[in-house]
């Protein structure tokens, strides 16, 4: 599946300009078709899993999502189905990236039990309720995630 989503990724990259935010909302999301947002998924993923080691709330953030993939044993096409579940269940939010949809579901979602474990055992506070998915902003009163709590 490795494969298949960086052939993907590569191809996608010589037709459009470098850019991570070339998938700028629910329509671009959709011309990706099935494999594309497969392999773009699983990117975003890949991606919300580096762990930083000058960030205790990334790290945490980065292993849970690890813990939390293997754990739900997550595919592409899983986590392209679930960016979908998002966008049709948050109509509103179709002008967002996919990152914020996948956000919404997982990290604040599905995964969340994962990285909340994690956090308490790196004697870090539970993560927060989520902001609205339109606003992008954190909760008022907050600071936006990978900011102490």
């Amino acid at each position: 599946m490795r494969r298949l989503a960086l052939v993907v990724l590569a191809v996608l990259s010589l037709s459009v300009p470098a850019r991570a935010d070339f998938i700028k909302n629910y329509a671009d999301w959709q011309r990706l078709g099935p494999d594309g947002q497969a392999a773009y998924a699983m990117a975003i993923f890949d991606v919300m899993t580096v762990v930083t080691a000058d960030n205790k709330y990334t790290a945490a953030r980065a292993m849970g999502l690890r813990a939390c993939g293997i754990g739900l044993q997550l595919k592409g096409a899983m986590v392209a189905q679930a960016i979908n579940v998002f966008y049709r269940d948050h109509p509103e939010a179709r002008v967002v990236t996919p990152f914020v949809a996948f956000n919404g579901y997982f990290e604040r979602g599905a995964c969340s039990p994962f990285i909340n474990k994690m956090r308490e055992e790196m004697g870090l506070p539970p993560m927060k309720s989520a902001p609205p998915p339109e606003s992008g902003a954190a909760p008022e009163g907050q600071p936006p995630e990978g900011q102490p709590q």
